[in-house]
């Protein structure tokens, strides 16, 4: 009898151990099902990587129907790794489109710097028309003032300085027409400049980075242009890929100047692209900022173009120890 008694308890243990085994195998599929219904929800990513979607669905499949303990173990790590590979390329996906919506905002900006300065040329022709026009009016009047010297003397004296007072106001809308197109064409090409070259990642020697150029900031200042605003956003994706990791930003100048006056102008534009992040919702807690100043140079600060190479922000994502 008191061996049955035994039997019977042995039975019943197992059986809430099985029953325990079971209910978290299910809540592992649970997991692993409402991930991946969250990624088919993301307004942002749930159009994308539909191939390994339904790869991730089947592997729930197979775990779900597969109820042997060793098999199932296999089938809930193949799970796992099918739904994190999921979410991944969706990301990538999105990083595409991404990429793909600045190049065509670089085409369409190109064709308006085409339009403008086609603008400009065809005023600058319509400018010199009219200065033409008025230097043979004046040839004209002058020649007609001489023959008529000795019978109109005073009303060719009035009508040369009215002439004259023409010139004068024509020469003035041409200069302020002329500076307000130089305004605008370098407006255009600051704000061309900040667009048309969106950062890109590269592998250095402490991680992958990314580097603001200095049209990024406003001349000789560490405030960031409005222009700025979607390479800022490239890098905050180029951050987010890994949230984990911790970001240095550093900033560099040229060898312009003095050594303080480029530390701290560095360390402003630093602690600006800082803010930027932040504000963009990347975790203050993964940034430090230092100010390098001129001490780093990328290329050779004899030439205008080295010396704006070296005018720069690095973004690094710190490889972990």
């Amino acid at each position: 009898m008191t061996a049955f008694r035994i039997l019977g308890l042995a039975l019943a243990c197992f059986a809430v151990v099985s029953a325990t085994l079971a209910h978290a195998r299910d809540v592992d599929h649970e997991r692993l099902a409402r991930s991946l219904s969250q990624l088919e929800s993301d307004p942002k990513l749930g159009g994308f990587a539909l191939g390994e979607v339904t790869r991730a669905r089947a592997a729930l499949q197979a775990l779900e129907e597969n109820s042997k303990r060793k098999l199932r173990d296999h089938l809930l790590y193949v799970a796992e790794r099918r739904v994190d590979i999921a979410w991944a390329a969706a990301q990538v996906a999105d990083v595409q489109r991404q990429t793909g919506d600045l190049r065509r905002e670089h085409d369409r900006l190109q064709l308006a710097v085409a339009r403008h300065e086609a603008d400009v040329a065809r005023r600058e022709l319509e400018r010199q028309r009219m200065h033409d026009q008025i230097r043979a009016e004046e040839t004209e009047r002058l020649a007609e003032a001489a023959r008529l010297a000795s019978e109109q003397e005073a009303a060719a004296a009035l009508e040369e300085a009215d002439q004259a007072r023409r010139l004068a106001a024509a020469q003035a809308e041409e200069a302020a027409l002329a500076r307000r197109e130089a305004q605008l064409a370098g407006a255009t090409a600051d704000a061309l400049r900040a667009r048309l070259n969106p950062p890109q990642a590269t592998r250095g020697d402490r991680g992958m980075q990314m580097s603001l150029d200095a049209n990024a900031f406003a001349t000789g200042g560490a405030t960031l242009k409005a222009e700025a605003r979607e390479s800022i956003a490239v890098v905050v994706a180029f951050v987010d890929r890994d949230p984990s990791a911790r970001i240095l930003v550093e900033g560099h100048t040229d060898s312009t100047g003095s050594t303080s006056a480029n530390q701290a102008l560095s360390q402003r534009r630093a602690d600006a692209v800082r803010a930027a992040l932040e504000n963009a919702g990347v975790d203050a807690a993964r940034i430090t900022t230092i100010g390098v100043g001129s001490e780093r140079p990328v290329a050779s600060n004899d030439t205008a173009d080295g010396r704006s190479r070296n005018r720069r922000v690095d973004i690094i994502l710190e490889q972990k120890q």
